[in-house]
């Protein structure tokens, strides 16, 4: 036992910020439930539903009320956890992230709020359409930008879960007879990155529909890249889209898929490297774990064609990726702290 740990760690403010993470995930299983039914308009006003808090919960308002109810909840709960880091919480910089968490979950439940408003009011319509020129632009912005937030959020609270507790409070003797490099460090950060880059290219393919824009997979029209100078275009379909729409959603759902297999070797790369290593090979299996279970429902989303059974563990999938690879750069971040010790 440390004595100097022992002073700081706050057993009960670890686990809320542990129980705030995982409510965090829940709003991410609610987020991603509505956009797999298609329930994003089944309510069409903000903040309440239908002019109520208890609208009917039938169909698509079951899911997109429940979406609000969870996020109110994740919101109460990080609104405490901040207030908490502030009287019981140490260091200042911890303090400010759960303020800074706080802030964004604020500007989540606008975005939210645009979301359903862009497409059902007239007066935030015309202040969309005088933006950027049109509707649908508009709503896919408000709608990807939320996504991204979403997943900051959650990232924070996984760094805030891991910051109050007791294994990183201490984590010097755990960690101080590794040896590191310092490109490895990099290639973390650079694994991160990508993983953020891949949810924003995962909400646009969402929020454009161009999930099953390539029906095939693991090849893209029968070929390793799809033939963008030659891609299938039926003027007399329902819903028939130009040859710009068409190339532009295949190139968004490709582009998709190559980061995907950027990501696969960018883990596999860290198990590799961090597989012996204390802290590091835990996350790091979980990492190439996660990875791989990923990349196998991203494919069972086009065999099923978009099946809500895979889908919405793909979102969340997703989420866990991005939130364990950001506790892995954490970890390295905090050792090279003791190393300049």
């Amino acid at each position: 036992m440390n004595p100097q740990t022992d002073r700081i760690f706050n057993k009960r403010l670890h686990y809320f910020a542990v129980l705030t993470a995982v409510a965090a995930v829940g709003l991410i299983v609610a987020g991603a439930t509505v956009t797999s039914t298609g329930s994003g308009d089944a309510v069409p006003d903000w903040p309440l539903s239908y002019g109520t808090l208890t609208p009917p919960m039938t169909g698509g308002i079951l899911y997109e009320h429940t979406h609000r109810i969870v996020a109110g909840l994740t919101g109460f709960l990080i609104a405490i956890l901040a207030i908490w880091l502030w009287i019981k919480e140490p260091r200042k910089w911890v303090r400010w992230l759960g303020t800074a968490t706080l802030l964004a979950v604020v500007a989540q439940a606008v975005l939210g709020g645009l979301r359903v408003l862009v497409v059902s009011t007239d007066a935030v319509q015309d202040a969309a359409a005088q933006i950027t020129g049109a509707i649908e632009p508009a709503r896919i912005a408000i709608a990807v930008t939320h996504a991204f937030l979403a997943q900051s959020i959650l990232c924070l609270l996984f760094a805030m879960a891991l910051f109050t507790s007791r294994s990183w409070l201490s984590g010097k003797d755990e960690i101080s007879h590794i040896r590191m490099d310092t490109k490895y460090r990099s290639l973390a950060i650079v694994m991160v990155g990508a993983v953020f880059l891949q949810l924003i290219l995962g909400a646009l393919v969402r929020h454009t529909g161009a999930g099953l824009i390539i029906p095939d997979f693991p090849l893209s029209f029968g070929r390793i890249i799809p033939p963008f100078g030659d891609l299938p275009y039926n003027p007399n379909a329902p819903f028939p889209m130009t040859p710009g729409e068409i190339g532009f959603k295949v190139a968004v759902h490709f582009s998709h898929r190559v980061v995907a297999l950027v990501i696969l070797g960018l883990v596999s790369s860290l198990f590799v490297v961090y597989r012996k290593a204390v802290p590091f090979d835990k996350l790091a299996r979980v990492l190439l774990f996660l990875t791989i279970i990923q990349i196998i429902l991203g494919a069972f989303n086009i065999w099923t064609a978009k099946s809500v059974y895979s889908t919405v563990p793909h979102v969340v999938i997703g989420a866990l990726i991005l939130g364990t690879g950001v506790m892995f750069v954490s970890w390295n971040w905090r050792f090279r702290r003791i190393a300049e010790v």
